[in-house]
């Protein structure tokens, strides 16, 4: 009897040494990563010394020191990603690589980080649906949002479960103030991050929505006077109709108030609904937005309406001008209409 528990202890004190040469024993690795070299705050594992002197490097079985109670207590300051760890495989470690660096490992590309892992997931991520568009930011041309469509703009996120423009999103010059900037950094006319975008198909051609929309000029009053009315350019108000809630012809707007970032129903990823628009009233917001062929009434509905409009399909009022104009939006209205001519600040 004796001789087996000596065995068993043999055993037992063999299979210690060998996970802790293998992984670096039962710390997190926290303590032996660098403090210089971080995203965040996650440390960077980018040299071999710095993850349990070179013992872990190159491993790529994550969960064999870091089980999913320890990733639970280090991601606490952010819950949902937290709750994540338990509900991948924990050989899934493209989240792992993605935050903290290669450790050595080889071959890493944006389909190694396994975004879409649980950002399609329902039972991980609320937004999954923003996803499932038949029109979408898809970069490389392969008819869906993957992994390496994502990289593109986020390089890297802290995952803390706020979006911060200048810590979750990739800058191509200085910080970003607004999410205009970031929107516009790309859709300028050169693009970004080796994305040019396609151009915009109307009476004329435009890809430089940044110039269309904050105008040109040398001066702050000539850009305004040659810019889009829904950007810098100060309107002349309506004779044909109100504003909705607090909209005024003075603001400019936010991308994000008529376009969905991932993806969408609508083509130029209109929005589907009119929660995008913060500004407008609570039957606006709740209202849905659908664009057919070229018809765009129902979005400029959710801003603007005539109280002797017709009924828009969405449960809203049409604007409307007089006879002598045409019912569609955007036969006059659109990025860049007549942008730096006599008559300009139509959209």
């Amino acid at each position: 009897m004796k001789k087996i528990y000596k065995t068993l202890i043999y055993v037992a004190v063999i299979g210690v040494i060998a996970l802790t040469v293998a992984c670096g024993g039962g710390n997190s690795g926290d303590g032996d990563s660098p403090t210089t070299e971080m995203k965040g705050n996650a440390p960077q594992l980018t040299v071999p010394e710095n993850h349990n002197g070179g013992n872990a490097w190159g491993n790529d079985k994550c969960y064999l020191c870091h089980n999913i109670k320890k990733l639970k207590d280090i991601h606490d300051y952010s819950p949902k990603l937290a709750d994540s760890f338990s509900k991948v495989d924990e050989t899934d470690i493209g989240a792992c690589l993605y935050c903290h660096g290669t450790n050595g490992l080889t071959g890493i590309t944006s389909e190694t980080y396994q975004c879409m892992k649980c950002h399609e997931d329902a039972n991980i991520v609320s937004s999954h649906d923003m996803f499932g568009g038949k029109n979408m930011h898809d970069f490389n041309g392969d008819g869906k949002i993957g992994n390496s469509d994502c990289i593109v703009c986020h390089e890297w996120s802290d995952m803390d479960g706020k979006i911060d423009i200048n810590v979750d999103f990739r800058k191509s010059g200085s910080d970003y103030v607004t999410t205009n900037d970031l929107c516009l950094s790309c859709h300028d006319g050169n693009g970004a991050f080796g994305i040019m975008p396609p151009v915009l198909k109307f009476d004329t051609e435009v890809t430089n929505i940044y110039s269309t929309f904050l105008g040109i000029g040398s001066t702050a009053a000539e850009m305004k006077s040659t810019a889009d009315i829904h950007g810098a350019r100060i309107g002349q108000g309506q004779s044909f109709g109100v504003f909705r809630g607090t909209y005024a012809n003075d603001m400019e707007l936010t991308c994000l108030s008529c376009h969905q970032v991932h993806s969408s129903d609508n083509p130029y990823l209109i929005t589907e609904s009119g929660k995008t628009a913060v500004n407008a009233d609570d039957t606006a917001k709740n209202a849905k937005v659908s664009v057919t062929e070229n018809n765009f009434s129902e979005l400029c509905a959710v801003c603007h309406m005539n109280p002797n409009g017709a009924d828009t399909a969405n449960g809203l009022k049409e604007v409307v001008h007089t006879s002598t104009y045409s019912s569609n939006c955007t036969d006059c209205h659109y990025h860049g209409a007549g942008h730096g001519t006599s008559v300009n600040g139509l959209f």
